[in-house]
């Protein structure tokens, strides 16, 4: 089985991994180029580039995928097959039309979640489960055929990049599923999307990664855990920004204290919010680097009373 591979971010290298050592052939793989990054500011490849040159694959580093030049080594691979994940570019119908079956791997159950940020909404939303879909790509963004769908649990405490992480390890086998039964000449089942049930996760703005006190704890929970480790929820202490990585819901705590106030220092630290408090176990000040809750209430004499704006 020959496929076309297109991604860019670790969470691509994860997928590809497995193919590979699955005895996928993949003899050609697409990424974004290399960026200038550092102080020197050398050329940094894709983690997925990085990966690919690590297994000895034949690959193209270009941002615009559908260019004559990417088009043409397409053809010259004679491979129908082409596999998206987490790759940052849309695809066009010079390109998608190369292909018998253009597969893309999203991290959630579709037609939930389309778009950019689908786990970050998950997560923020408070859902209890998630997925992974592979699909046909078309026209329009996460719209295709859906061809499989794998339902997960989303773990208590879990944080958007433990989440995504596990996704896209639990994504080989639905994907190695579709690759061998069209290996094997196999109808494949495709489903259409319902459009009225569609439900959209754009990208994150700045805006909504400032902390709100007075929503209820529960709201603040997810608005951490779908942020954390990039872009996070952030607040402001002591005129500075503080952002918040890991924080679990107290709803022992009801009508003590105002939304923003610390209750609490002695382990971690509680903040009320509009309903019930957050325990914060992991923040960084700006300037400074992550650290556990007690290394800050430590180091800073972070006291009861004083507030998070």
């Amino acid at each position: 089985m020959k496929i076309v591979f297109f991604g860019s971010s670790h969470l691509s290298a994860i997928i590809l991994n497995s193919l590979v050592s699955a005895g996928i052939e993949v003899p050609l793989v697409i990424t974004k180029a290399p960026k200038k990054k550092g102080r020197g500011k050398s050329e940094s490849p894709t983690s997925l580039g990085s990966a690919a040159r690590d297994m000895s694959l034949n690959l193209i580093e270009e941002d615009n995928p559908n260019s004559i030049f990417v088009e043409e080594k397409l053809r010259e691979t004679n491979v129908d097959t082409f596999l998206l994940a987490s790759y940052g570019a849309i695809l066009k119908e010079n390109i998608l039309g190369i292909a018998r079956y253009p597969l893309n791997v999203h991290p959630s159950i579709l037609p939930k979640y389309r778009g950019a940020s689908p786990v970050a909404r998950a997560l923020m939303n408070g859902d209890k489960k998630t997925g992974v879909t592979i699909f046909l790509m078309g026209k329009g963004v996460d719209t295709g055929d859906i061809v499989r769908i794998k339902e997960i649990p989303i773990l208590p405490f879990e944080i958007r990049t433990e989440l995504e992480e596990r996704l896209f390890k639990e994504a080989a086998e639905p994907v190695l599923s579709v690759l061998m039964d069209i290996d094997k000449g196999k109808d494949i089942r495709k489903i259409s999307q319902d459009d009225s049930k569609a439900s959209y996760a754009p990208k994150i703005t700045k805006e909504e990664c400032k902390i709100d006190w007075e929503e209820p704890s529960s709201r603040v929970e997810g608005k951490i855990r779908g942020l954390s480790y990039h872009p996070g929820a952030f607040c402001t202490f002591r005129d500075k920004e503080l952002k918040i990585f890991r924080a679990v819901r107290r709803e022992d705590v009801h009508d003590m204290g105002h939304p923003g106030e610390i209750l609490d220092t002695k382990d971690n630290i509680t903040v009320k919010c509009g309903e019930g408090a957050v325990e914060i176990r992991e923040v960084q000040l700006q300037s400074r680097n992550k650290m556990e809750a007690k290394s800050f209430i430590n180091g800073y004499h972070i006291k009861a009373g004083e507030m998070l704006g």
